[in-house]
C-alpha cells in the first residue's frame, strides 16, 4: 500500500515557470490557467505606465512582461494540460520541454508588486539624479525633488538647454535612477 505524500513531497514537485501566452491573452491565459488549480503571476505596471505605443485599454494596467507570465505546477503531470490551456502559446524551455524558474525570481518580482499585482516603484529621495523613460519627455535627465499630490506623479527639475532649470511633474512609472536597469524604476 502506498503512502499518502506529504505537502512537503508535493511543493517540492510543483516549480515555477515561464509561459508564453497568445497576443494579448495574459489574462485569458491567467485566468484559465487558476481554474486548473495552477498558481499564477502576472505583473502589471500601475495603471497609465504602459510603454509608449503599447495598445492597452485607457486605464488598464499593461503587463510587466507582455506575452509572458509565471505558472507553479508540477511539469510531470501538468505540462501536457497547461500548453493546451486556451490563451497560452507554449511553456519556455532551453532544451528541454520546460525550464523551471529559481524560487528567488518570483520572490523577488511579488515582493515588488503591490496587492493588485502592479510593481510599486522604489521610493527615492531629492536630489537623487533621474531620467525620464516614458512619455513625451523620454530620454531627459534631471533631479528628483518631490511626489506631486498624490503618488502617481512627481516632481523632477530638468536639466535643459535654457540656461534655467525647469520642474515638470511627470508619472512615477516613467522614472529612474540614473544608471539603474529598467525593472528598478524609482519613484
Amino acid at each position: 500500500m502506498h503512502k499518502p505524500m506529504t505537502s512537503a513531497i508535493l511543493s517540492r514537485s510543483l516549480r515555477w515557470y515561464v509561459v508564453q501566452t497568445k497576443p494579448k491573452q495574459e489574462a485569458r491565459a491567467e485566468a484559465n490557467l487558476r481554474e486548473w488549480g495552477v498558481e499564477t503571476l502576472a505583473p502589471r505596471l500601475p495603471a497609465g505606465a504602459a510603454p509608449s505605443g503599447s495598445r492597452n485599454l485607457a486605464g488598464q494596467p499593461a503587463f510587466l512582461f507582455p506575452r509572458y507570465i509565471f505558472a507553479r505546477f508540477d511539469a510531470a503531470d501538468l505540462l501536457h494540460k497547461v500548453r493546451l490551456t486556451r490563451g497560452v502559446h507554449d511553456v519556455v524551455g532551453f532544451g528541454e520541454p520546460a525550464t523551471p524558474v529559481d524560487d528567488a525570481v518570483v520572490t523577488l518580482i511579488r515582493s515588488r508588486a503591490l496587492g493588485h499585482g502592479s510593481l510599486r516603484p522604489a521610493e527615492t529621495g531629492p536630489g537623487v539624479p533621474v531620467t525620464i523613460v516614458g512619455g513625451p519627455l523620454r530620454s531627459l535627465v534631471g533631479i528628483f525633488e518631490r511626489a506631486c499630490g498624490n503618488r502617481d506623479r512627481v516632481s523632477i527639475l530638468l536639466e535643459t538647454i535654457a540656461s534655467s532649470p525647469t520642474h515638470a511633474c511627470v508619472d512615477s512609472a516613467s522614472v529612474q535612477v540614473l544608471g539603474a536597469r529598467s525593472e528598478e524604476r524609482r519613484a
